[in-house]
């Protein structure tokens, strides 16, 4: 007795410890797998500005976070004393599980953490000297396509394709300003300041650095992105819990109304619902409305659904319960469906 005494504290301990280390390892590992395969993502998409390859696939995995692509989202001004100015709206790719996030925008990698921004790759903006003097040069990338959000847990591929490139030079010596607005202005402030550029950090979003006494060279390339759903792994869970009352289980008037309290206890805002009032009885009755088709439920809520019920007959009883039914996000991997039956109830009209 006193060795299995110990031995179910000792489980109990290291089920207290060690679970948290073991699932921030898990959480860890994924983050590194995820941070790879923008890696990955940024090396395509600069291959493809660099002219080395006109397409390509990437299969990324997801578990439940969500990938995104929002074509108007990083906004890019150039500014020079002898063009009007030039702006573009470059777009992004991003994952965001709250806690990590990564950007592919405008060539550039970057990831924000509680702590901050960084740029794990950078983008080709940069000055060069040569006999005549300071030339910088921005490639600029655009990424263009509608936009998407994908969630679950499966694999998604990620495809893009050249549309097309244009280029603008100027030879003359000139100062230029460059301001970019990102959610992730931190750490393009960080990258321009190591190229040695003066900065400014107008607002949380907004950064700009100027250059003097430079040519300019911008080469500009529109990348198509779409987005590719496959090999689903499994669905996100959700739980639906149903209750079915009603004031009384005796009919004496000319209809009872029956209440349905549906909550949301999963983890996944319940979307499409159907909800069924049925019954069982050897006699007719008369529901209204037959079919309720609520509002969507957000995760932790609960509404109700309220039906009358009436007969004809006297002296007649049936059993009636509920039916609900429908989907998840229909953005996710692999929408998952549900369908909960509620508690049975009896009425008897006298």
């Amino acid at each position: 007795m006193l060795v299995l005494t110990i031995v179910i504290l000792s489980l109990g301990i290291i089920t207290l410890y060690a679970q948290p280390i073991l699932d921030k390892t898990k959480n860890d590992l994924y983050f590194s797998n995820m941070e790879q395969s923008f890696v990955l993502l940024y090396s395509d998409t600069n291959n493809i500005a660099s002219e080395k390859s006109t397409i390509s696939t990437r299969d990324m995995n997801l578990i439940n976070a969500p990938i995104f692509f929002n074509p108007n989202s990083t906004q890019i001004t150039i500014l020079t004393e002898t063009h009007e100015p030039i702006t573009f709206k470059t777009g992004s790719i991003e994952y965001n599980n709250n806690e990590l996030k990564f950007s592919l925008e405008n060539g550039a990698l970057l990831s924000s953490y509680s702590t901050g921004t960084l740029m794990i790759r950078e983008p080709f903006i940069y000055t060069i000297k040569n006999s005549n003097g300071n030339v910088t040069i921005i490639d600029l990338i655009m990424l263009e396509g509608p936009d998407f959000s994908v969630g679950g847990t499966g694999i998604v591929r990620i495809i893009q394709q050249k549309n097309y490139s244009e280029s603008y030079i100027s030879q003359q010596q000139q100062n230029i300003s460059i301001n970019i607005t990102s959610q992730y202005a931190e750490g393009w402030a960080h990258y321009f300041e190591k190229q040695g550029y003066d900065v400014t950090i107008e607002s949380s979003n907004v950064v700009k650095t100027d250059i003097k006494d430079t040519q300019l060279r911008i080469m500009g390339t529109a990348i198509g992105v779409s987005l590719d759903r496959a090999l689903p792994i499994h669905s996100p869970i959700n739980d639906v819990e149903v209750v079915i009352t009603t004031p009384s289980g005796v009919m004496d008037g000319s209809c009872l109304q029956v209440n349905a309290t549906i909550n949301n206890t999963g983890n996944q805002d319940m979307n499409n619902i159907t909800v069924q009032m049925n019954y069982s009885s050897k006699y007719n009755w008369e529901i209204e409305p037959l079919d309720a088709v609520p509002d969507n439920i957000k995760v932790g809520n609960s509404i109700i659904q309220t039906w009358n019920v009436s007969t004809n007959t006297g002296n007649n009883e049936a059993l009636f319960w509920i039916t609900v039914s429908g989907t998840g996000n229909s953005s996710w991997i692999n929408p998952f469906e549900y369908q909960t039956r509620s508690n049975k109830i009896r009425i008897t009209r006298c």
